[in-house]
């Protein structure tokens, strides 16, 4: 069994809700162990998202999350993330709409929870050598401060030893293969990074945190962004879940998705999402690779920014390339496993 941290950004695309729908059902099937949820953005709702699905199907994962007092994410940064909610959402913070409307008194919240980084320590202190995956599908923030964090009371260790004796492989979406400076919306907005990798502007965050952990020797795949844009979902699965449910909640409280009916207060659901955390879900619990996936191995090259290059070679790193003709069964496996049909 996958013994699996999922550490991600909820919002402001829909589909890292849908992904952690995925998580649960595939916890619910024991087809992962989910040791483990950690939130990367500065959000103290973010919390609350993840304590709302464990309510929903019934789990009690330790979550991590992103406390005030930590003081690692910068102002800057926090604004350019609450304005990119902004724009992206029908409400200003979707993970604060979600606990409003589905959240009760049993819901935790930033301050009954762990900060990230000491819930990544408590759980890889916890872990046998090497039997840890990490899925990241967000920001790398976590990553660059647990890898200078110091001996505690959990650990010995040092974070960066941490990760080299409990982690058995890494998975990141994130990204934009081979090369991401070939996307002009990436050269106008975010310095040419693919969104997760630029990290709302923190220099040096991702080319870091990926030099180091790439440097551990352990497997490491990307899939980037321009394979998710590729999987398409979401009134399908919608329809499956039913309107009131936090996953068709976050698809409906999108701006890129939902169009206004005429002389009506209502939106509908318009048009599909890009599954970019999805199809990265599925990929590492189910493989594909030769069904769906092709693999291209060598290695990631950032820059400052998180903008990427790739050097091909026979290294233990690898992205993802998406079979053509498969795009419609595939988008059909995911509308399948978000709603829990197997």
């Amino acid at each position: 069994m996958i013994n699996l941290i999922y550490d991600g950004d909820i919002g402001p695309d829909p589909c890292d809700f849908s992904t952690i729908s995925i998580l649960h059902e595939y916890h619910t099937r024991k087809m992962i162990n989910l040791v483990g949820v950690i939130g990367v953005t500065p959000d103290l709702y973010l919390a609350s998202t993840f304590s709302i699905y464990n309510q929903a199907y019934g789990h009690e994962i330790p979550i991590g999350s992103y406390r005030e007092e930590s003081g690692r994410i910068s102002g800057e940064i926090k604004a350019r993330y609450y304005s990119a909610l902004s724009s992206a959402c029908r409400e200003a913070d979707p993970n604060k709409f979600i606990f409003e409307k589905y959240g009760n008194s049993d819901t935790k919240n930033a301050s009954d929870v762990l900060d990230s980084v000491e819930m990544y320590r408590l759980l890889l202190s916890s872990a046998s050598d090497n039997s840890i995956t990490i899925y990241a599908a967000g920001q790398l923030y976590n990553f660059e401060s647990l890898l200078l964090t110091a001996p505690d009371d959990y650990s010995p260790l040092t974070g960066k030893e941490l990760l080299e004796r409990k982690v058995k492989k890494f998975v990141f979406m994130g990204g934009y293969f081979p090369d991401s400076s070939v996307n002009e919306w990436y050269v106008e907005n975010t310095s040419g990074a693919e969104w997760n990798w630029w990290g709302f502007g923190s220099k040096n965050t991702t080319m870091l945190s990926i030099k180091s952990i790439a440097g551990m020797g352990k497997p490491v795949t990307y899939v980037g962004a321009e394979q998710g844009i590729r999987i398409l979902v979401g009134q399908e699965m919608a329809t499956r879940l039913g309107r009131h449910h936090p996953t068709t909640e976050a698809f409906y409280l999108s701006r890129w998705l939902t169009k206004e009916n005429e002389g009506s207060l209502e939106v509908e659901l318009a048009r599909e999402n890009p599954a970019y955390d999805e199809i990265t879900l599925f990929h590492l619990v189910e493989g594909g690779v030769g069904q769906y996936f092709d693999r291209v191995s060598g290695q990631a090259q950032l820059d400052a920014n998180g903008a990427n290059t790739w050097l091909p070679g026979d290294t233990n790193q690898s992205y993802l390339t998406i079979r053509s003709g498969v795009e419609g069964e595939l988008a059909q496996v995911i509308t399948d496993r978000i709603t829990g049909r197997f």
